[in-house]
């Protein structure tokens, strides 16, 4: 009997494949192609639970082999690199000339290049600097027989056409597997610092970060969080149930004048302004912030997205609520207000949660999300409760040109086979 290496979802993996190089890789997956062996890509598996139950995961491909920088411009201010790179590698690498790559999602010294360009991985600070399609110009790419192609430059001003880096990120490793990556980034702000508002409802954080929102300046980060989740994040008490936190960075005469400008804002709005820090704790407190959602208990736990239009938020927020009350769960909620896009962490303790109740009630979630003008992912959640439930929710007319593009890519349907939207 095989030994299993690798499950997924209660599902056995028969191998295990870590590829040294790109020719490496090639050659197993055009084995694989000829024999019809779906194959599992993955990088540091920071993202694994994300995704239907697969169809079939009969080798699992890690792409942590391929790893290091191909070449650094900080003049022209775009950096390549292998795809099986840690995002900490590559910003220690950026940082020895002053530069970052302005994305932050959760476990950087684990997450590889790859995995977070197929999962179109980002964080708070996308509210200033974007997502990684924002950032991605360039991609080389093994499709699922082996075969080698790529995508956009090395500049940041590419040639006019379809943009295939777009196409590949959040493709979650169905159209092939990443090999290279190549970025644009950005200079490291002289100064940063972070300022937590508290309010006693949603509502209000809510309507006070689309009161800053209009002002003139631009901050980096706009978030707002109830106690259990900054408890969680930042291990100390906090006394309200919700935290706007604002960060900014740029040189320092201009964070000292939005600062100011912040505060007499919060005047005007009446509102408690209960911390702030500087450049160095913004930084640790930002880091410690990234993983939480991530985070959780020794029980059973669920992590659910839900994106709506700016009105529909608040309305989100509280069903989360009610929800989580209703299955005996603690919520911790993290919202990135500047991007109307809300985490709820559900954690159970002691006996496990009704499955058909816990599905009813996010169904419940998705149709009010829909309502809004969004959507709902189940981002993490018991395989028992995967069986019984289409994890994104996704039905729209698109879906079947991805069912097309994925054919055209992937007709064998070896690459993560079922786990995509739609089955794709």
């Amino acid at each position: 009997m095989a030994r299993t290496l690798f499950t997924l979802d209660g599902i056995e993996a028969l191998a295990e494949e870590i590829p040294a190089g790109k020719r490496e890789l090639a050659g197993l997956m055009h084995s694989a192609w000829e024999d019809g062996t779906p194959m599992i890509p993955v990088g540091g598996g920071t993202k694994l639970h994300i995704g239907n139950i697969p169809q079939a995961a009969s080798m699992v491909i890690r792409t942590t082999g391929l790893r290091g920088v191909v070449e650094y411009e900080p003049d022209n201010m775009t950096i390549s690199a292998l795809a099986g790179t840690t995002l900490a590698e590559l910003q220690k690498t950026l940082e020895s000339a002053g530069q970052f790559l302005p994305l932050d999602p959760p476990l950087p010294e684990q997450a590889t290049l790859g995995g977070l360009v197929a999962a179109n991985s980002s964080g708070a600070i996308r509210y200033r600097y974007g997502t990684l399609r924002d950032l991605l110009i360039g991609v080389k790419i093994l499709l699922p027989d082996g075969t080698e192609t790529k995508a956009g430059g090395k500049l940041v001003k590419n040639v006019t056409g379809y943009d295939m880096c777009k196409l590949y990120t959040g493709s979650f490793g169905t159209l092939g597997i990443l090999t290279e990556l190549t970025f644009k980034v950005q200079p490291i702000p002289e100064s940063l610092a972070t300022v937590l508002l508290e309010f006693s409802t949603f509502q209000d954080a809510h309507d006070a970060s689309l009161v800053i929102m209009r002002v003139e300046f631009a901050p980096e980060a706009l978030e707002i969080w109830n106690r259990r989740a900054l408890e969680s994040a930042l291990q100390q008490s906090f006394r309200d149930a919700w935290y706007l936190l604002v960060r900014f960075g740029d040189v320092a005469p201009a964070v000292n004048w939005q600062l100011q400008r912040l505060h007499e804002i919060a005047l005007d709005m009446q509102c408690s302004i209960v911390g702030g820090v500087g450049t160095e704790q913004t930084e640790r407190v930002w880091r410690a912030m990234a993983s939480a959602k991530e985070s959780s208990s020794p029980g059973e736990t669920s992590l659910l997205k839900c994106c709506t239009l700016h009105d529909g938020s608040p309305q989100v927020a509280v069903q989360l609520e009610t929800i989580a009350k209703a299955l005996g769960a603690d919520l911790a909620l993290f919202c990135h207000a500047g991007n109307n896009i809300l985490y709820g962490r559900m954690d159970w303790e002691g006996e496990p949660v009704d499955t058909e109740a816990l599905v009813r009630e996010l169904l419940s979630l998705r149709a009010l999300c829909r309502s809004k003008g969004g959507h709902m992912v189940v981002e993490r959640i018991a395989p028992t409760v995967k069986r019984g439930l289409d994890v994104w929710g996704y039905d729209a007319p698109a879906l079947d040109l991805m069912r097309k593009i994925k054919r055209e890519f992937d007709p064998k349907a070896l690459l993560n086979p079922g786990r995509f939207v739609g089955g794709i």
